[in-house]
């Protein structure tokens, strides 16, 4: 027997970018990467700039429809474009995606008033909406298994970073030149992605394709739909809820809805398989998710408006103010959820949500009385902050950081091993879904409100104050959303398994994940 004969096979070397070579993978994670970004980054940016949006347009009933109809229509898409993408080509789902919110981007910086903005991010909300989970998706199949897990790390890490970014680019941009800018800004970005994507990657398409389910999409976009219009007409038209047209479109909304429901619960194929709130943990998150959607978005959104339009009383040169005021809540919400993400190893899950959503409960209860005199921040010895209004923002931003972190890893662990993604989508689904109709029933209530106050009120100082008093309200309804979303997390029951042997069930599902692939398309699907 020769030397060659008895040698050891060479080692193989396992690319970590999979059939993929290096130059091609960074382009194609800077594209997936400035995607998700421009999404993540687009509602904070925009928020940041609605009072100066509004006076612009002289237009401020209904302003905050501009958040809400983005969010709306990204609720429809998010579950429309992750089902397409498991039976389709993941690259075109995520390329058709992008076209649509490039084209809502540019359609809203031409608005000439506030319905055709409206309109215009419902589009770019309905392409914004099918971006992150199309891209995760595309990422898992792209990247080998001992890269994914990396690379989904930091494309996630993209929320984070909008977090930081949103606020200071729409500030920067109402400084130095037009909001219109803060949609026109997209484009670039978007086109660069689109043209990496279409270049590099091939169409990603799956071998066997599963059904899916058109009826649930068009009962779904036909309530959620029918009840958007309903509440702009009364809140920025100014249409009575006795209107016929308003009372037809809440009772197709009913009904559709109520469709929606019934079929989902048997469909063979769900776009939304709400079978899956049956498990405790999973029906208590929920719960949680769907009223704290409620409350990021739309404190985002009014304390923005109160800032900038009553606390200010110039809706333009505000945006360094509206972006700091946001900053206190959202740092603290990242910071919350890191320390989450820690505690929850070492204590039950009702024992770490709970107390954080009490937290944000006490904290919200000091955001209900404010007047037109309230100052922005307080400071003593020139740097400690002891009062003023964002003050309690710090501690409802860490309480909510900490509760919506614990219940994301709550249904990590306790989905069936191969139900995992399509319980997070649940979740995810929801709390988009209360944050769209939350920010819309309260710019109803916040416009009817107001208007109610302010027709009794004498003179300017009177209606200033029918304003700040409708705003209070507003503040104080996100308060009993954050008490009701209190009470559901008094349902959770369990703990995060400390070892593989408490947790059999999952044994075998990531820890394979070095040498086996994670299924994310249908069943069906071989690979």
């Amino acid at each position: 027997m020769t030397a060659a004969e008895t040698a050891p096979p060479p080692e193989v070397t396992v690319s970590p970018f999979g059939e993929l070579s290096e130059s091609a993978a960074i382009l194609i994670l800077v594209a997936v990467f400035l995607a998700i970004l421009m999404g993540a980054m687009d509602s904070l940016v925009v928020a940041t700039v609605l009072t100066t949006i509004a006076g612009d347009l002289h237009q401020t009933n209904g302003v905050a429809f501009v958040v809400s109809a983005y969010l709306v229509s990204s609720t429809i898409s998010i579950p429309i474009f992750s089902r397409l993408s498991d039976i389709t080509s993941r690259r075109n789902v995520l390329v058709s995606g992008l076209v649509i919110f490039i084209a809502g981007s540019a359609l809203a910086g031409l608005s000439q008033n506030l319905t055709e903005l409206i309109v215009f991010r419902g589009v770019q909300g309905f392409g914004g909406g099918g971006v992150f989970p199309v891209a995760i998706a595309m990422v898992a199949v792209l990247f080998p298994p001992q890269t994914r897990a990396r690379v989904t790390g930091i494309l996630s890490a993209a929320a984070g970073i909008a977090i930081v970014l949103g606020p200071l680019v729409g500030s920067a941009i109402v400084s130095y030149t037009s909001w219109r800018w803060v949609f026109y800004i997209n484009l670039p970005f978007g086109i660069l992605a689109l043209v990496v994507l279409l270049l590099e990657v091939g169409p990603l398409t799956p071998r066997t394709r599963g059904r899916y389910d058109l009826p649930g999409t068009v009962l779904l976009s036909a309530w959620v739909g029918a009840l958007m219009v309903a509440l702009v007409q009364v809140a920025d038209a100014g249409w009575a809820w006795t209107n016929p047209i308003v009372l037809g479109l809440l009772a197709l909304s009913a009904v559709t809805v109520a469709l929606f429901l019934g079929w989902e619960l048997r469909a063979p194929a769900p776009l939304v398989p709400l079978r899956l709130l049956r498990p405790r943990v999973i029906g208590a998150a929920s719960g949680v998710t769907l009223f704290t959607g409620v409350v990021f978005s739309a404190y985002v959104t009014f304390l923005s408006l109160f800032v900038g339009g009553v606390l200010l009383h110039s809706p333009n040169g505000n945006s360094a103010a509206v972006r700091d005021i946001i900053y206190f809540l959202a740092i603290p919400l990242v910071l919350g959820a890191a320390v989450a993400g820690q505690l929850l190893t070492k204590v039950a899950y009702r024992a770490l949500i709970a107390p954080g959503l009490l937290l944000a409960s006490v904290a919200a209860l000091f955001l209900t009385d404010f007047s037109a005199s309230t100052p922005l921040w307080v400071l003593s010895h020139g740097f400690l902050l002891v009062g003023g209004l964002a003050l309690p923002l710090i501690p409802l931003g860490f309480g909510l950081g900490i509760s919506l972190s614990g219940v994301t890893i709550a249904v990590q662990n306790e989905a069936p091993a191969d139900e995992v993604g399509a319980a997070i989508g649940l979740t995810r689904f929801l709390q988009s879904l209360g944050g769209a109709i939350g920010i819309s029933l309260l710019t109803v209530f916040l416009t009817w409100r107001s208007n109610q106050l302010a027709s009794s009120a004498t003179g300017p100082a009177g209606v200033q104050d029918a304003i700040v008093t409708s705003y209070n309200e507003v503040f104080l309804l996100l308060a009993i959303c954050i008490v009701i979303a209190f009470v559901c997390s008094l349902w959770f029951v369990g703990r995060m398994p400390r070892s593989p042997e408490e947790d059999p069930e999952h044994v075998g599902s990531e820890s394979v994940a070095p040498t086996a692939p994670v299924r994310l398309a249908d069943p069906a699907d071989p690979h």
